[in-house]
């Protein structure tokens, strides 16, 4: 497809077929201030539906607020209003989560950016990174395409389950 590009980084295979995902929930969501509220709550109420640990749950709110951090600041920077995004949580077997970020903002792909160097002295490295390093070091997978006008943004994460009441 013409204006789509693609930078993958994963561990393992996951594409998925729709018999593999075992639970899906959206939200679409105004990237402005009160979205990384919307955003806790639905993801809150997924884990919770689950069974997701406290710990994946964390993970899964910590990169969701960067990126989504990012979009606000970075790719609908030039906007009038805000922005919409839609944020796909997947769950599949082994058990893994898999995160979509779809945005229309500036395309940007997270990924590409060198990591920042943590051995230089604090004073001597440039601001920013730090938030790409820590969604990086949460995930097991990633994954970014432009899409026409879209970027979309996967992030796999393994998972621990617990039994549901």
């Amino acid at each position: 497809m013409g204006g789509e590009s693609e930078h993958v980084i994963e561990s393992g295979n996951h594409h998925r077929c729709a018999n593999e995902v075992s639970a899906q929930a959206c939200l679409t969501v105004a990237v402005d201030d009160a979205a990384m509220r919307r955003v806790e709550a639905f993801v809150s109420a997924f884990a919770a539906e689950h069974g997701l640990c406290a710990d994946d749950r964390a993970r899964t709110l910590i990169v969701l607020e960067e990126l989504i951090t990012n979009l606000r600041k970075y790719g609908y920077a030039e906007w009038p209003r805000p922005g919409v995004a839609e944020v796909i949580l997947s769950l599949e077997p082994g058990p893994q989560l898999v995160i979509e970020l779809i945005d229309q903002g500036q395309a940007f792909d997270p990924f590409a950016p060198q990591a920042p160097d943590l051995d230089r002295p604090l004073d001597a490295r440039p601001v920013g990174g730090l938030g790409l390093h820590i969604v990086h070091a949460l995930t097991e997978g990633r994954r970014y395409r432009r899409v026409g006008e879209h970027n979309v943004t996967e992030l796999l994460l393994r998972v621990e389950l617990f039994d549901t009441p």
